[in-house]
């Protein structure tokens, strides 16, 4: 019989082994959003499953409502809640690359996409801006769809442009889409500071970041109607006040946009609160509808069909 080896290690502590290429854990500061109403599509749900990382982000669905700025507006109200600093958004319809650069270019059909392009993070990259408001570039889900984005979807020479992406750049905009953004804790803050008639109420809930109203004129004329309140006018106070309305009137146009998108007034309220509205060029995102819409399968070309008897 062979002897015994004797154990060469003992007396010696086992520790815990660390792999080579750990993953790297932040701490926890973002909300990943779902505003969603009904169905979503799978390649969407995928999507967002690679991007959640419990050790660094929290997540809140908010299922149901029809109206999308009601489900904005209480998902904002939960993330300010918390002690969380971030508040990223993802809507129902949107393919976001997460990493893979394989995966996401099969399911866009980006196919002239440079690969450092494919492969990007959402998350890492909005982050790594380090802006306190930036959204992913993406178009409209038909076959004329604009960027998403003020300059891109309002001058066709800058629609041409958009269409060259990806660039690896961040432009200033008047708003972008809500469709993949980040968002800084501190624009709900300054947004409630600068329109207290959008704030919430005493309980934390009932914002209205994201709700189409012309805020500023309402919030103007409180203003002028508590400083005239209870007062006999003069001819000095009547003229001051009719410069106050007429100065109202200006800033309304420049700030407030009614009757449009949400994400429009979400951006308009953040840009006057002093955070400059952001998109990426270089994260490019697909757009769900008939197909996956992106740079390459949109136009301005508008065709008009007309059906004959």
């Amino acid at each position: 019989m062979s002897p015994v080896p004797s154990d060469s290690t003992a007396g010696i502590a086992p520790v815990v082994a660390r792999p080579a290429a750990s993953a790297i854990v932040y701490q926890k500061k973002v909300l990943v959003v779902f505003p969603w109403w009904k169905q979503v599509c799978p390649i969407t749900s995928f999507c967002v499953t690679q991007i959640v990382d419990r050790r660094r982000t929290s997540s809140v669905l908010n299922f149901g409502d029809a109206f999308v700025a009601h489900s904005r507006n209480t998902c904002a109200d939960i993330f300010l809640q918390t002690d969380l600093e971030w508040f990223l958004t993802i809507d129902d319809d949107m393919v976001i690359p997460f990493g893979h650069p394989e995966w996401f270019k099969a399911h866009t059909g980006f196919d002239d996409f440079p690969p450092e392009f494919l492969g990007l993070n959402a998350l890492d990259r909005l982050m790594g801006h380090q802006k306190s408001l930036v959204g992913a570039l993406y178009f409209g889900r038909h076959r004329n769809g604009p960027p998403v984005y003020c300059e891109g979807s309002s001058n066709a020479q800058e629609a041409a442009y958009a269409r060259r992406a990806p660039m690896d750049l961040i432009k200033p905009t008047k708003w972008v889409g809500t469709g993949c953004m980040l968002v800084h804790r501190s624009v709900f803050e300054d947004i409630e500071k600068k329109f207290p008639i959008l704030r919430r109420g005493g309980d934390g809930k009932g914002g209205h970041w994201f709700t189409s109203t012309e805020v500023s004129l309402l919030q103007d004329i409180i203003t002028i109607r508590d400083k005239l309140q209870g007062k006999s006018l003069t001819g000095e106070d009547a003229y001051g006040a009719m410069a106050a309305l007429e100065s109202a009137l200006s800033r309304a146009k420049a700030e407030n946009t009614f009757g449009v998108g949400e994400d429009v007034s979400f951006c308009l309220r953040a840009a006057a609160a002093g955070h400059q509205p952001y998109v990426d060029m270089g994260l490019v995102c697909g757009h769900l509808g008939t197909s996956c819409f992106g740079p390459r399968n949109t136009s301005q070309k508008v065709e008009v069909l007309s059906l004959k008897r």
